[in-house]
């Protein structure tokens, strides 16, 4: 499982900090699960990181287009900040 994290400065402007490759050493974590619940014991409870849903992560895999993966990313990143900045009913 990949995932990006990614500050949002008082203006609005998003920074990404990282990708992050959250699959254990020896493979037995496939989804990432124990990192993104040691990610959501941050200060933060993860606000500020997203996991790659599998078919983004097939399509960054298969471009060399710089402007198409940050694309994706954008695309990423801005679906994880309305799911998480949702006001709940």
């Amino acid at each position: 499982m990949l995932a990006v994290e990614y500050d949002v400065t008082p203006d609005g402007l998003i920074e990404i900090v990282a990708l992050i490759n959250a699959v254990d050493e020896e493979g037995s974590d496939p989804e990432g699960e124990a990192w993104l619940a040691w990610r959501r014991s941050h200060e933060d409870e993860g606000l500020g990181c997203a996991p790659i849903p599998p078919a983004e992560l097939a399509r960054m895999e298969a471009t060399e287009d710089i402007e198409e993966l940050r694309a994706i990313v954008e695309s990423v990143i801005l679906a994880d900040r309305r799911a998480k900045e949702e006001i709940p009913t």
